[in-house]
């Protein structure tokens, strides 16, 4: 009896773990194979690099005025005179020419008056120079003889003798001869006349208007010799010296204008931190007030190399590529052009990009693609 009791419960414990071997046979996943990573090769934009000699230009824009240009005031009172239109902007006056009369009959009478009262000063004192200075006589005798009433009173002789001068002195011909001088110089600022041969390029006032002291007349130029008054960063503004050539432009039209620096202004503009700089240039079909691009040479840079300023990686990394992988080399910037950049430090004959992948790193994998021909 014991005995059938130990077959039945060792077959029972057979059959419990050969179900469990069976079962956990059943639960277990097949295993996978796992895949092969996989990498993606990412074409690129790459350029040779050769290095040269680069030259360095500083470029600007600036406006034209008139080397030669006067803001015509009043200094005197009265009536402007008819003129036949002369006065009106556009016009041009050789030097010397009339610009605005201003009527002064009051002021011609008082300066005839005072060229009268001075002659007879020094006519009454001729009698005197004969008898005690005979050797001075003839020089102011010929001096009185070129006195006129309708001409500038010319300079007194030159007096060699003190006692003649002290003579003349108390006898009050200086203060004579110097109201006079003033009252000429008075007279001459109702005539403005033409500094030199220009063109009027303002004109305010009208014959018939009258005209005070301090009244802006108008402007007057010389329609020839300009100036471009332009400004650069400190840092270039120190490698430009006067006299150095400058290419000067007009946007939208096909012509250029050399000229020369002119001034440097030995300061830095405390808002804008730019230092200004003046260019001459001469030129007929040149015009006031005309805005134009000026191109100047300021260094070469040895050995450099211009690349795109999107190239740049932390401003003073480039991408180059070496056995189709991208490495990151370290370079100098030299100089920032609006789009490009110069810079130093790669060898010539490697491939720098010149275009960067958004998902660019160092040791990726890349191929350089190549324009089919």
């Amino acid at each position: 009896m014991k005995k059938r009791q130990f077959i039945i419960i060792g077959i029972a414990i057979l059959i419990l773990v050969g179900g469990k071997l069976i079962m956990g046979q059943l639960s277990t996943p097949a295993e996978k194979k796992s895949k092969k990573p996989s990498f993606s090769i990412v074409t690129v934009f790459a350029e040779k690099v050769h290095n040269d000699s680069i030259p360095v230009y500083i470029e600007s824009t600036g406006a034209l005025e008139a080397e030669k240009r006067n803001e015509l005031y009043s200094e005197v009172q009265g009536l402007m005179e008819a003129d036949n239109g002369r006065f009106k902007a556009g016009n041009s006056f050789k030097k010397g020419d009339v610009l605005i009369k201003i009527r002064s009959k009051d002021q011609e009478a008082q300066l005839f008056a005072q060229r009268s009262s001075f002659e007879s000063a020094l006519t009454a004192l001729m009698p005197d120079i004969k008898a005690d200075y005979p050797n001075e006589f003839k020089t102011w005798e010929g001096y009185l003889k070129s006195l006129s009433i309708d001409k500038t009173t010319p300079e007194l002789p030159k007096i060699k003798s003190d006692k003649l001068k002290s003579f003349i002195t108390g006898r009050g011909l200086f203060t004579n001869y110097h109201s006079l001088k003033n009252v000429e110089i008075i007279n001459g600022k109702y005539n403005l006349t033409a500094p030199y041969d220009g063109v009027l390029i303002s004109a305010n006032v009208d014959p018939g208007t009258v005209i005070r002291p301090g009244q802006a007349l108008g402007v007057f130029i010389q329609a020839l010799n300009y100036e471009l008054e332009t400004s650069t960063d400190a840092l270039t503004a120190e490698r430009l010296r006067i006299g150095q050539e400058v290419e000067l432009s007009l946007s939208g039209l096909d012509k250029k204008w050399m000229g020369k620096i002119s001034r440097l202004v030995k300061a830095i503009d405390k808002d804008s931190q730019l230092s200004t700089f003046f260019v001459a240039v001469k030129g007929e079909d040149l015009k006031e007030g005309m805005f134009l691009k000026a191109k100047v040479k300021a260094k070469d840079i040895a050995n450099a190399y211009t690349l795109s300023r999107s190239a740049l990686i932390d401003g003073n990394q480039v991408y180059v590529v070496e056995s189709d992988v991208l490495v990151l080399k370290a370079i100098k910037t030299e100089y920032f052009n609006q789009n490009t950049v110069i810079i130093s430090g790669l060898n010539n004959g490697e491939m720098v990009l010149s275009k960067v992948p958004p998902s660019a790193f160092e040791g990726m994998k890349v191929s350089i693609y190549k324009e089919d021909k």
